[in-house]
């Protein structure tokens, strides 16, 4: 199948207005549409590699998400420990400096 439509006669026509013979003008006619069918074939993207490519980044935006929420409950965490932490210390340290 086609992605790109070329006009082989068309084409043919216009190069033999400017001198080529019928046989080189086909012959570039039929090479030409040979490389563009090529070229959309093998470079292109097509509507279903577009969704797939969306469905993916789909799939990679949930996957960041889950990763995301699990490193907000760690820090969650981590916060807290980290003001317990602090909280045991100060009242060490004021315990110790006062003598209560």
């Amino acid at each position: 199948m086609s992605l790109i439509t070329f006009d082989t006669l068309q084409y043919a026509k216009a190069l033999e207005a400017k001198g080529f013979t019928v046989e080189q003008a086909e012959a570039l006619a039929e090479q030409n549409k040979i490389v563009f069918n090529e070229f959309a074939e093998n470079q292109l993207a097509t509507k279903a590699d577009l969704f797939k490519a969306k469905e993916e980044l789909k799939d990679d935006t949930q996957a960041i998400k889950h990763e995301l929420a699990q490193i907000n409950a760690d820090l969650l965490i981590l916060k807290w420990g980290v003001g317990l932490v602090v909280g045991i210390s100060v009242t060490v340290a004021i315990k110790y400096l006062f003598g209560l």
